[in-house]
C-alpha cells in the first residue's frame, strides 16, 4: 500500500520537474531570439555560446549517470543551434543574394 501512495508524488514530481525543463527551454529561447532582433549579439556569438554548452555537456555526461538524459540535452541544443542559423540565412536573404553574385564576379 505504501507503494501505491508514493507513485503519484513521483510522477507530480516528474511532471514539475519536466515543465520546469520545458518552462526554461522556452524562456531561453525566447531570449536569444530577442538578443538577436534587438541586434544585442551577433547570431554567431550565439551559435559559439550554444556549441561551448554543448561540449560541455557532452564532458559532464562522462561522469553523470544519466546517459539518456545527456542524450537528449545535446539533441535538443543541437536543434536549437540548427534552427538559429537557419534564422540567420532566413533573414538575411539580401546578404546571400549579394555574396552569390560576389562568388560569380569572382568565377569570372
Amino acid at each position: 500500500m505504501p507503494e501505491r501512495e508514493r507513485l503519484p508524488a513521483k510522477a507530480n514530481e516528474t511532471e514539475t520537474a519536466l515543465g520546469e525543463g520545458q518552462a526554461a527551454l522556452w524562456l531561453g529561447e525566447s531570449l536569444i531570439l530577442a538578443l538577436l532582433e534587438a541586434d544585442l549579439l551577433k547570431t554567431d556569438t550565439i551559435l559559439e555560446a550554444i556549441d561551448i554548452v554543448i561540449e560541455a555537456e557532452k564532458a559532464k555526461s562522462a561522469e553523470k549517470n544519466h546517459p539518456d538524459m545527456s542524450r537528449a540535452a545535446v539533441t535538443q541544443l543541437a536543434s536549437i543551434s540548427a534552427s538559429i542559423a537557419a534564422a540567420k540565412v532566413a533573414a538575411s536573404p539580401a546578404e546571400a543574394k549579394r555574396v552569390s553574385r560576389l562568388r560569380k564576379k569572382l568565377s569570372t
